[in-house]
């Protein structure tokens, strides 16, 4: 898509699952329900630093951002080109299915949407590694319980320092 949405508006690439979906909420609210404490967080992010979202999640696959948006998210905070192409190195070779998330190479997927819409302000919230390629610019919560209030610290002072690179 390669639309420039602003260069001083950060990107947060957003991954679903052990972010805003957790662990400890699904066993309480059943499979693939969206935490409202998590979908706040990232909102208030958002909000902070009127910033866009790019969907990393396998969650992608499906055009998940009614679901994101019913949830809580702002209604104007997916970039233009909002979700991470999937890259061959994401799917089983012999299937075609989408790998789990811990060898899907996310972190490359991440990286060739920051090339082609060359974004230089940005954050990565994924429970899995993303590679060293995001050093500095990536958030792991735990899959259990999603984004912690340190998480949320850490994620501001990296908004807030690309802000004012």
């Amino acid at each position: 898509m390669n639309q420039h949405d602003g260069a001083g508006r950060p990107t947060i690439y957003l991954d679903i699952d052990g972010v805003v979906t957790t662990v400890a909420y699904q066993r309480k609210a059943g499979k693939d329900r969206l935490n409202p404490a998590q979908i706040a967080r990232v909102s208030a992010l958002v909000r902070a630093f009127d910033a866009r979202i790019v969907v990393s999640s396998t969650w992608r696959v499906a055009d998940c951002r009614p679901t994101l948006l019913e949830a809580g998210l702002p209604d104007d905070c997916f970039h233009p080109d909002w979700h991470t192409a999937i890259l061959p190195t994401s799917r089983d070779p012999e299937t075609g299915a989408m790998l789990p998330a811990e060898s899907a190479r996310r972190g490359d997927e991440i990286a060739e949407h920051v090339t082609r819409n060359r974004i230089t302000n940005y954050l990565v919230l994924d429970d899995v590694a993303v590679g060293p390629t995001h050093a500095g610019q990536h958030v792991q919560p735990n899959a259990e319980d999603g984004l912690s209030e340190e998480d949320g610290i850490l994620a501001r002072s990296i908004l807030a320092r690309a802000a004012t690179a």
